[in-house]
């Protein structure tokens, strides 16, 4: 049995994935349960339902450790809650690493490291997985690869990469066939790096219109990114983020900065023109001329982009062979 942990009624990408997890390996046939652990500091197990959005991926809980922790078992838990790996004296353990800006987040949050002290690398690494060789780990993006080889210092050979796929809703319908009229439109995350953008839309936005992706159905988010010939983002990508490859599927032409999971080409593989030094100020005349210039050459940059949205249609299944080839 494998068992998934997950924070107890969060919904976001890291959750659902962990529940896409528990869906992909009971239709292999390996069967799964999730384990949720309540939202807030201690941590611990306790006894509840699948979260309502997230009833389609799984059906069954687990809570009693003494059956969870067995030699026959493996319980894999993501970054936010690497302590419950202390718990687990049996069963196989796997450590996920969704985002490693949410790992930092929590030294920061729960063990009062300062971000002074999380720039060195001796601080990094609080669980001692360095020196560990009861817990594997998988990565969810080249980033977070890079940063268990260079900043932990975990060997290579307990390290894998399983990564993750966008919603079904994204492939349900042919942006193409539908022959809809794009507007000169950019649409952006305003959780992901809003205030590094905002000098850039004060300075634009008399000739570009910008449109806020938030409070959103994924339908209504669907629709703008279908009407869109821009996204731009320039947040952290703790991780290899979902919104951009969604904006990319349904049309757009993406355009982010160097953070995080956006400087490695196997997560974000675009074109290196779109990808914007971010590590100041943004550089507000050039991300003006790329857009300007996507907005009247629209049908020719967009096929800049095909080979990402090649990627992204093949992440499912890569995600399932992926997760036959580690859990079978």
């Amino acid at each position: 049995m494998v068992y998934v942990f997950a924070v107890d009624g969060v919904k976001s990408g890291g959750p659902e994935l962990l529940h896409q997890l528990c869906f992909v390996l009971n239709t292999m046939g390996v069967p799964s349960k999730m384990v949720y652990v309540a939202n807030r500091f201690p941590l611990e197990v306790i006894k509840t339902d699948i979260v309502e959005e997230y009833r389609d991926y799984c059906q069954q809980t687990e809570w009693d450790m003494s059956i969870i922790d067995q030699p026959e078992n493996t319980v894999v838990v993501p970054e936010i809650m690497f302590e419950m790996l202390d718990e687990v004296s049996k069963a196989v353990k796997v450590a996920w690493w969704l985002s490693v800006d949410g790992y930092k987040q929590v030294l920061e949050q729960k063990y009062c490291y300062t971000k002074e002290q999380l720039e060195e690398h001796a601080f990094l690494d609080h669980h001692h997985f360095k020196e560990r060789n009861d817990i594997f780990h998988l990565a969810q993006s080249f980033y977070a690869i890079d940063f268990l080889e260079n900043a932990i210092g975990v060997p290579k050979g307990q390290i894998d990469y399983l990564s993750d796929y966008i919603n079904d809703v994204y492939f349900q319908t042919d942006v193409e066939s539908l022959n809809i009229e794009r507007k000169n439109m950019v649409i952006f995350n305003p959780k992901k790096g809003g205030w590094r953008l905002k000098k850039l839309i004060d300075e634009t936005g008399d000739e570009i219109l910008w449109v806020p992706l938030e409070n959103l159905t994924k339908e209504k988010m669907r629709l703008h990114m279908m009407l869109a010939k821009v996204y731009v983002d320039f947040g952290n990508h703790p991780g290899k983020d979902r919104i951009p490859r969604e904006a990319a599927i349904s049309g757009c032409c993406v355009i982010t900065g160097r953070r995080g999971a956006a400087a490695f080409e196997g997560d974000v593989p675009i074109p290196e023109r779109y990808k914007i030094d971010d590590s100041k100020d943004v550089d507000v005349s050039l991300v003006r001329s790329l857009i300007l210039d996507i907005f009247e050459h629209y049908e020719e940059r967009t096929k800049e982009f095909d080979s990402y949205r090649e990627m992204i249609r093949g992440e499912k299944e890569k995600f399932v062979m992926d997760v036959m080839r580690l859990f079978r």
